[in-house]
């Protein structure tokens, strides 16, 4: 008995962590060719090397942060945005902010799930590629200026393909 209600609560927090992630985001990383970076809130306290306590409060609450993008780019990343975007409004995911022009296209996604964890999905066309972030728990926006202080470097050690990123 003991061992069937184990198992019960495992598959009740297994269903609600799930429920958490996107499945289009996981689906696009599983099958897109291009750039793909995945952090935990470990991995990005690495940044951190002043030991800033402004940014140990901006990410308390972040699980972790995914960005993937395609390799190709023109139409097909065109039709890979639209199909992103159409996928992450189908999982219910409510649209909270919009930019659109000629040249960029990017949109932001909110849904929380029943332990008021929110993941935010932004995808977006830019540089004639697609992509899409993914943010699972939330930043304190009231500490964003600790991004200034960052180690930019450091970054680009965690992940050598950012080495070619212009970051300015």
């Amino acid at each position: 008995m003991k061992r069937l209600v184990f198992l019960l609560i495992l598959i009740c927090f297994s269903v609600c962590a799930l429920e958490a992630q996107s499945k289009v985001v996981k689906e696009f990383e599983e099958n897109a060719e291009g750039y793909k970076f995945f952090a935990y809130q470990s991995m990005l306290r690495m940044l951190n090397q002043q030991q800033d306590p402004d940014f140990n409060k901006l990410i308390r609450d972040l699980d972790h942060i995914r960005v993937v993008t395609t390799d190709s780019t023109g139409t097909n990343a065109m039709t890979a945005f639209k199909r992103l975007d159409n996928g992450i409004q189908a999982e219910g995911f409510e649209e909270i902010l919009t930019f659109d022009n000629k040249e960029y296209k990017c949109h932001v996604y909110e849904m929380t799930n029943k332990k008021d964890k929110s993941t935010w999905v932004a995808t977006f066309f830019m540089y004639g590629r697609a992509g899409i972030l993914e943010m699972v728990g939330s930043l304190d926006i009231k500490y964003l200026n600790a991004l200034a202080n960052l180690n930019m470097e450091t970054l680009k050690s965690l992940a050598p393909e950012l080495e070619n990123m212009d970051w300015d």
